[in-house]
């Protein structure tokens, strides 16, 4: 999505933001690796282009979690190959320096526009994006009876990345018409049965609506959808909203192996990916690195 240029020798500039949701398992690829990572919990970033040069932002926890200390990272839409959904919108000037401006505040470890303490279910990729889209004047709209339409300033987004897909379609276009404006679905990645869970809609429950399977109804009610203890907390913290009970889902998480290697692996990526960045802007002219 990063093929937006300005015409040769125009002085005009072309404004756009491309919102971009990447599901669990997307590859994350590092210009320097051969070999691509893979995303836990999916992902949700924003990039800003001028016809010219295109930048890209996103929140993530600096030490792989539900919860802690958070960061900006720059220029995600290079790593994340194919996320599942990307869309386009041509921007004016003053929207694009509002988007600048909030993803550059993060970078600079600057809380003026947003809280940098990471929390899975209430401050997460999903609401830094919203957020950056909300102070550049970008709501969604829900439609309400008789034909009414209401702009919600105040929407950060849902719980899960792909959910989001739907919601970002609820934006009008800033400029309606404008041939950058455009939308791009890729085919989701492999994932597991806990990704499918934290990305996707509700787990549909069992059909019991065959007269064969009428009488195990209530057994069917009562049944957990997982046979793993954590999973089934997990499910229902989801389902319930509780960002309580997902904090402390995470805090157990972080302290297991399995945490602890996620974490490692995590720092790692983070390290190659910065100093990837930093080369590239140490080798860029002055003029583009403004």
């Amino acid at each position: 999505m990063s093929d937006l240029q300005t015409p040769p020798g125009s002085t005009d500039k072309t404004y756009t933001v491309t919102v971009h949701v990447a599901a669990p398992g997307t590859p994350i690829l590092q210009p320097e690796n051969t070999e691509a990572q893979q995303s836990g919990f999916g992902h949700v970033y924003y990039s800003i282009g001028d016809g010219q040069t295109e930048r890209g932002y996103g929140f993530s926890p600096i030490e792989s979690g539900i919860s802690g200390p958070g960061r900006v990272v720059r220029n995600e839409h290079r790593t994340y190959q194919n996320p599942a959904y990307s869309r386009t919108m041509q921007i004016s000037e003053s929207q694009y320096e509002a988007l600048r401006e909030f993803g550059e505040a993060g970078l600079n470890k600057n809380e003026k526009y947003f809280n940098l303490q990471y929390r899975g279910a209430t401050n997460s990729c999903i609401d830094f994006t919203w957020g950056a889209l909300n102070h550049a004047g970008m709501h969604r709209e829900r439609q309400l009876p008789l034909g009414a339409q209401r702009q919600d300033k105040d929407f950060d987004g849902a719980v899960k990345p792909l959910d989001n897909i739907r919601e970002f379609q609820r934006i009008p276009d800033p400029m309606p018409g404008s041939p950058h404006n455009r939308e791009q679905e890729s085919p989701l990645p492999e994932r597991t049965l806990w990704q499918r869970m934290i990305s996707d809609n509700a787990v549909p429950p069992d059909d019991v609506t065959e007269p064969s399977r009428l009488a195990a109804a209530p057994a069917a009610a009562e049944r957990k959808p997982f046979d793993d203890a954590v999973l089934n907390q997990l499910y229902a913290a989801l389902q319930n909203g509780d960002s309580r009970a997902l904090d402390q889902i995470g805090q157990q998480f972080n302290q297991s192996e399995e945490g602890i290697r996620l974490a490692e692996r995590s720092a790692q990526l983070l390290v190659e990916q910065h100093a990837a960045v930093q080369r590239e802007y140490d080798q860029a002219p002055a003029l583009v690195r403004g």
